[in-house]
């Protein structure tokens, strides 16, 4: 679901880091490097990359699409192939039998069969759709506070790995307690915050 949506779950992270040179030429540059790729390459099974916020094939961002003031607007997209190991098993079995009835061997070596196995697997990935998921990244620059569209930790985990490549910034989770040391202003409250221990809330 995305952010104007009725419900949505929302990770906030802080923006941690220096961008070295201009901000928005940096910001420009690591949105169109890394915007998304469809899987082409052999072995390839997963393709992620930068996407417009309000249509998830745009990935050209003309006149910087992304800028909404002091805000960019982002999606990132996540498309996966994955070939049901059934069915590859299946006509691994088929296709090595054929192969061996053509040669009058009895068996495959080791090399013969992962190569098999490996052009089989390219073969039947151009016959699968793809799993396409996308979830939306709000970057407020001037608070340096980025909001992403989702709790998955494989999907944050993508997301933070993926920001740091663009942008050379880190995104660390705004939990409660990094929360609390930013707000809390007097030295004894953050003494007193860091001497709290977790309580065990069933009875």
């Amino acid at each position: 679901m995305g952010f104007a949506s009725r419900s949505v779950s929302i990770m906030r992270y802080r923006v941690k880091g220096d961008v070295e040179g201009s901000f928005w030429d940096v910001v420009d540059e690591g949105v169109k490097k890394y915007a998304f790729r469809e899987i082409v390459g052999p072995g390839e099974e997963v393709g992620m990359g930068w996407v417009s916020v309000e249509d998830f094939t745009d990935t050209e961002f003309r006149s910087a699409s992304y800028v909404i003031g002091n805000y960019v607007a982002l999606s990132l997209r996540l498309d996966s192939v994955r070939v049901p190991t059934k069915i590859l098993e299946m006509r691994l079995k088929q296709e090595s039998k054929k192969l061996l009835d053509e040669s009058g061997r009895q068996r495959l070596s080791s090399a013969q069969r992962r190569e098999l196995k490996d052009n089989l697997r390219e073969t039947l990935k151009k016959q699968v759709f793809p799993s396409i998921q996308v979830f939306e990244l709000i970057w407020d620059t001037a608070r340096s506070v980025v909001y992403f569209g989702s709790l998955s930790i494989k999907a944050r985990e993508r997301v933070e790995d993926q920001f740091k490549k663009s942008f050379g910034l880190t995104l660390v989770p705004l939990i409660p307690y990094l929360r609390a040391e930013e707000i809390l202003s007097s030295e004894q409250a953050k003494d007193a915050l860091g001497k709290l221990k977790p309580s065990l809330m069933a009875p």
